[in-house]
Formats: structure tokens, sequence, C-alpha cells
């Protein structure tokens, strides 16, 4: 049966790359945009949920390997090590189940699944309040949609599993019909895509990040989303109409003002002249040459925590050992 020991040791080698890979990313993502924005948005989504993922998933793969490793890996760059008396391998004693190693592995684990559980209901309970009081404020519907009585120029999705549209009065009466057409099949994609979850994915995942790091990768993962339902409205709709209503949503926006409830997803939102570049003047990677470089990075990142994870277990367990070999 493994021992409490082991098990804060697994923990705390796992944190201790979630702080690299944190680090790493800080540094690096200023500097990855660019290439990033040249890959195609619903792609680029995908892979900056991994990105906000990253440290906590890194962590949480070397706590894994740690914990139920034989400890006699290929590859290692320490000799191989075990707790019992072994020809396979340098015997030592097992680490002592210290207050200071319970507080700090049983603290750390403490503190990551409180984020998590309190991260999840509090986007939960915005989003469910936020769809009722708008459902509330809606007298009527268009097609899909819930119209709401407001003058403001309101285009929203929400919901994380299914999500509901919501559009305003104002906003009907000052578009054309073709123009509110390109405002539905928009936030009828994010329906489809279910990008409410995958935001909220990406956000309860990013406790390893630091914040200016995860409002970075945030504000991108939002910028993809829009563009992949530009996409999916201009394929209906034409690249041209669809720029085009974009532009005539945000001047209403400077007009009437516009804010946005909590956890909903806005026709306006993100960077219009970003979005309107990539509408009329595309310049994406080919998406299978995007999509075979994510995957030989997760490869690459898969391989490296498998032969990172003995040398940073021998390290951290060496100072909780009360016999040494």
């Amino acid at each position: 049966m493994m021992a409490l020991a082991d098990i804060w040791i697994a923990v705390l080698c796992g944190i201790a790359v979630a702080v690299a890979a944190s680090l790493a990313l800080a540094i690096s993502a200023p500097v990855m945009l660019r290439p990033l924005r040249r890959i195609a948005p619903g792609l680029r989504a995908t892979i900056l949920t991994g990105l906000l993922g990253a440290p906590l998933l890194s962590g949480a793969v070397v706590t894994l390997l740690v914990a139920f490793s034989t400890h006699a890996l290929p590859l290692d760059f320490v000799s191989h090590h075990c707790h019992a008396d072994s020809a396979a391998c340098v015997s030592h004693a097992r680490a002592d189940e210290t207050l200071l190693l319970t507080t700090l592995g049983g603290g750390s684990l403490g503190i990551i699944l409180l984020w998590f559980s309190l991260s999840v209901c509090d986007l939960v309970s915005r989003s469910n309040q936020s769809r009722r009081l708008l459902r509330l404020a809606s007298v009527s519907q268009s097609g899909r949609a819930h119209v709401v009585q407001t003058h403001k120029p309101v285009a929203l999705s929400v919901g994380l599993l299914r999500s509901e549209t919501f559009v305003s009065d104002g906003l009907v009466e000052a578009l054309n019909p073709k123009q509110l057409a390109v405002v539905m099949a928009h936030e009828e994609g994010h329906a489809r895509r279910r990008d409410g979850l995958f935001r909220l994915t990406g956000y309860v995942l990013s406790i390893g990040h630091l914040p200016w790091t995860q409002h970075l990768l945030m504000h991108e993962l939002e910028l993809s989303q829009e563009q992949a339902c530009d996409a999916l409205a201009a394929k209906a709709h034409g690249a041209i109409r669809t720029a085009e209503t974009l532009l005539v949503v945000e001047r209403l926006k400077q007009e009437f003002g516009h804010t946005v409830p909590d956890a909903c997803m806005a026709f306006g939102g993100a960077d219009i002249e970003l979005r309107a570049h990539a509408l009329l003047a595309p310049r994406f990677f080919a998406t299978k040459w995007s999509a075979a470089g994510f995957a030989l990075t997760v490869v690459a990142t898969a391989l490296s925590l498998f032969v990172i994870s003995e040398p940073i277990h021998h390290e951290l367990e060496s100072l909780f050992l009360s016999n040494r070999h």
C-alpha cells in the first residue's frame, strides 16, 4: 500500500513542474502570439485551452508518474532506487511522514482542489444567473433567439453545455435582415462549438499561471472563438457582409454603450480590427500542418515529463529521508 509520504512527495514533484511550466510560459507567451494567430481559429482555440491548462496538466502527469512509478524507468538521469532491498535498484528508507511534508503536500493538494471546486461553482452560478436575468428581460422571440427589451446593441450567447442566444430589440431595429442573419449565424456557432464550456475549462485549468499570463491567454482564447464563429457566419453569408456587420455593431456599441453580463459571449467581443482583417485577408497556416505541429509538441512534452519525473522525485525525496544510503 502506498504511504502518505510518497503521495505528498509526488504532489510536490508535480507542483515543482507546474511552477517551472508557468514561468516558461510567462516568458514565452508574448513571443508566441504572432505565430499562434497564424493558426486557423478553430484549432487555435484548442491549443490555447491546452496552454491555459499546461502547468496544471504537466504537474498532474508528473504527480501520477512519480506516485505509481516503479522508479526503475528507462532514460533515467539518476540511479534507479526503491524503498526495499532489490538487486535491480539502490535501496533506501522511505521518507518520513513529517508535519512539514504533510503540510506542504496535503495543503497544496487541498488548495488546488478547493480552487477547482470554487471556480467551477462560481462560473456555473454566474452563467445561470445571467441566463435567468436575460430570460426575465426577454419580451419575445426572433427565430431561435430571445429578444431583450433595451435600446443598447446586445447579441449574446449564454450557457455552458447548452447555449441560448439573446438579442436586443434595439439591435433588431438597427440592423437590416441580412445583417441580423449574420449575427444569428455567429451566435449559433458558439452554441454548436460549445465555446462556453471550453472557456470554462480553460479558466478552471489556468490555476498554475501567473495572473498576467492567464489574462493574455484567456483574451487570445476569446479572440480565437470569436474568429471561428465569424468564419462560420462568413461561410453562410459571405466574408464581406460579415465584416460589415461587425463594424456596424461596433459603431452602435460606441454610440449607445454596451456591457456584457457575466459568463456570456458577445458578438462584438474581442478585437474587432483583427476579426475583420481575418475575414477579409486571411493568412492562416494550413490546418493539417498546424495540427501535426501541435500533435508533435504534445508528444515531445509527454516524453520530456516522463524523462524528468525521476530526477525531480529523487531530489525532492532526498530532502525528507531519515536514512540516506
